[in-house]
């Protein structure tokens, strides 16, 4: 009898011991007007002591058939990844390094379009690809009491920052669920028309994503970003502490 208590044990303390080093979701993401799936995101990560160290990402057709794939590297900075973004469909590329105190961008829009490269001066405090979800939970207790924080954030395809704001908005009833909205925004009124709000929807009581609306960074084979809404499944916060 003992021997299987000790063996339970052991059991739940390696489960919950991998559990805390690698998480899988999957999003699945739809066309905002029409609601036909455009794509399925699956997220295999990997942390250590409860931080996220690497996130690889393969996006799907409707059909299963791979045609995208994301490398992020969260090891240096936990808002600003390195990441390598492929889409072997459309040739659209993203591609950002640490170079000293520079931030090397390279982006190319399609398979026709010129590869663009630079090499810009590091923000500090400053948010790339997905290092706002990390922001947002080391930030979840301070956005859910009202405070809203301005950040700079990279678009590759302008090779620049351009100021944002976070902040919440309010506890909505989304998709049968009770989520905390997360309104992640141009500072800029004029670039706000342009470019419009990306829509975040969370856990009420915890930073678990569960779904995200607005421009996605696929683009179809004109080169033009998708505006979707990405339901994802099986989500759930690992993250004990974020670095900054």
């Amino acid at each position: 009898m003992f021997r299987i208590v000790l063996l339970t044990v052991l059991w739940l303390w390696v489960s919950s011991a991998v559990a805390k080093d690698a998480m899988t979701r999957v999003g699945h993401a739809y066309d905002s007007i029409t609601n036909q799936l455009l794509y399925t995101e699956n997220h295999h990560e990997k942390y250590s002591d409860g931080v996220l160290q690497r996130s690889e990402v393969i996006y799907k057709d409707p059909a299963e058939n791979i045609f995208a794939s994301k490398v992020a590297d969260f090891s240096n900075s936990q808002f600003m990844p390195e990441f390598t973004l492929e889409n072997t469909l459309t040739g659209h590329e993203e591609k950002t390094r640490f170079i000293g105190n520079k931030y090397e961008v390279i982006f190319s829009e399609s398979k026709n379009k010129t590869r663009k490269e630079s090499q810009i001066n590091y923000k500090d405090g400053a948010i790339s690809d997905a290092g706002f979800d990390n922001f947002i939970i080391e930030h979840w207790d301070q956005i859910v009491a009202g405070k809203k924080f301005k950040r700079d954030f990279l678009v590759p395809s302008m090779q620049d920052f351009l100021s944002f704001r976070i902040y919440q908005d309010a506890i909505v009833n989304k998709e049968g669920q009770s989520l905390r909205l997360i309104n992640i925004e141009p500072d800029s009124f004029f670039v706000r028309v342009i470019a419009g709000t990306l829509k975040l929807y969370y856990d009420s009581g915890k930073p678990a994503l569960r779904i995200f609306e607005g421009v996605s960074n696929m683009r179809d084979s004109e080169g033009d970003n998708y505006t979707v809404l990405i339901k994802y499944e099986d989500v759930e916060s690992q993250v004990l502490s974020v670095n900054k």
